[in-house]
């Protein structure tokens, strides 16, 4: 079996060591005896998304997102489509910006966005940088990381800065470090991936051990913290 990551606009949305991401993924998925493609694909590529099976998008500078956000809407139609198909996205920091309806920047200026979901972004005069530990929606352990972002998101006047955004196999979330921190969530995507592909595969236990010392030494460390 094999799936194939596209690692979308990977030089330019790749701030906070984001790229530890897909390392995790293939290495997980590599563990479980499948070969992995990553295609990395940026401006002056041209992008086939059926051949696609997951879609990941990091992090980037303002100015940098603004120039992905400019050429990856030719592809709107082709995100939507590869959308509603249920393939997977796993999208993190402010690359959760583009698919909502419109990014308005601190000059009030308005970028109109892929409109896959019906959120908007208004920029901060300062950049929300904090330490991230929310509850999860897919598993018992609650999601660790931090944020380092200029803009918000909102949706009918409510902030979701801190809320994945997610729906069919779209996985989005302002979260940085997102799988090299949090097993019992990585353990969990690469499951349903594994299984969107090919529910007949059979799926061998996973190693988290080191990984799930690390988040649980963290939680501890955290707490003695007065």
């Amino acid at each position: 079996m094999e799936i194939t990551i596209g690692h979308l606009y990977y030089d330019l949305m790749n701030l906070y060591g984001e790229i530890g991401n897909i390392k995790v993924l293939t290495y997980h998925l590599k563990n479980q005896g499948i070969k992995v493609n990553i295609k990395n694909l940026s401006i002056d590529d041209d992008i086939n998304f059926d051949e696609l099976d997951l879609i990941y998008i990091g992090s980037g500078t303002n100015n940098n997102q603004l120039l992905v956000l400019n050429d990856i809407l030719k592809y709107k139609e082709d995100i939507h489509k590869y959308y509603n198909n249920n393939k997977f996205f796993l999208i993190t920091g402010n690359a959760i910006e583009l698919f909502g309806e419109q990014i308005i920047d601190i000059d009030n200026n308005v970028h109109e966005g892929l409109k896959l979901f019906d959120y908007y972004t208004k920029e901060n005069k300062k950049r929300i940088v904090n330490e991230v530990y929310i509850p999860s929606l897919f598993t018992k352990e609650n999601i660790l990381g931090f944020n380092n972002h200029f803009g918000s998101i909102y949706k009918d006047n409510i902030k979701l800065d801190n809320k994945f955004i997610f729906n069919n196999n779209f996985y989005g979330t302002y979260t940085l470090g997102l799988l090299p921190r949090n097993p019992s969530f990585t353990k969990y995507f690469i499951k349903q991936l594994i299984i969107n592909k090919n529910k007949k595969f059979k799926i061998k236990d996973f190693n988290f051990k080191l990984d799930k010392k690390a988040y649980t030494d963290f939680i501890t460390f955290k707490s003695n913290i007065k």
